[in-house]
């Protein structure tokens, strides 16, 4: 079956996906993400180098601080975020400096370009024009911002009819995976990309959710769990 293959096999996985990934979070943090864009941006500002659903607790932490508005954050000196951010009970990975820095660009951008609306960074905007202002925040990539525009999609009716736009988050999960399975040859970041692109072109961030759960649940760095992978009757298993 080859590459078509395991781009079926994993497209028919990714529709498993539904609710499960909201489920794993507290009922706080799924309320107010759900209901505060805010809250979304800086969740997804922190989702890097540390377990999600600590990353996007740290908007709830912000917010039982008083402190979850951007133009308050944006007034907010160097010093006063980094004692706000050393004070919560979950803090982000890089620290609270670097942490600060975040925050402050997330909150001037909402409050200064956006109208105090962090909703308008991808209303009425395309996922590319979404992923290039999100990437203006102090530690966010290309990598999260390709995540951040797929969630928005799948979980908030963004970006309908330019899915062609949102790319994979080639993290060390979908890395792996696709090397694994056959897609790539190393660990290119940009090879995971075009090759999705190639392989997906109607919405190349379709690929993303599954490879990333299987890589996570099934395909470990150490001992793969080859038996109960969705992907095993089509993966080449380069392990």
């Amino acid at each position: 079956m080859g590459s078509e293959g395991v781009v079926e096999l994993l497209k028919e996985f990714g529709k498993t996906r539904g609710t499960s990934d909201w489920s794993t979070l507290d009922a706080d943090t799924a309320r107010l993400i759900r209901r505060d864009p805010f809250a979304f941006l800086v969740a997804v500002a922190f989702d890097r180098g540390m377990p999600w659903q600590k990353a996007w607790r740290i908007p709830v932490e912000i917010e039982q601080a008083g402190c979850l508005h951007p133009s308050l954050l944006a007034s907010m000196d160097e010093s006063e975020l980094v004692a706000l951010i050393d004070g919560l009970a979950v803090r982000p990975r890089y620290g609270a400096k670097q942490g600060a820095r975040t925050l402050s660009d997330a909150s001037r951008l909402v409050s200064e370009r956006f109208g105090g609306d962090a909703s308008a960074i991808w209303s009425d905007r395309s996922p590319a024009e979404t992923e290039k202002t999100l990437q203006e925040i102090h530690g966010l990539g290309a990598g999260i911002a390709s995540m951040a525009t797929r969630i928005l999609r799948d979980d908030f009716g963004c970006f309908r009819g330019q899915e062609a736009q949102i790319d994979v988050k080639p993290d060390v999960h979908l890395l792996r995976v696709f090397r694994r399975a056959g897609l790539i040859d190393g660990d290119s970041s940009n090879e995971a990309i075009r090759v999705a692109r190639r392989l997906s072109p109607a919405f190349p961030g379709e690929l993303d959710w599954p490879a990333w759960r299987i890589g996570q649940q099934w395909c470990h760095a150490k001992a793969p769990d080859c038996l109960r992978c969705p992907l095993t009757p089509v993966c080449d298993k380069r392990i």
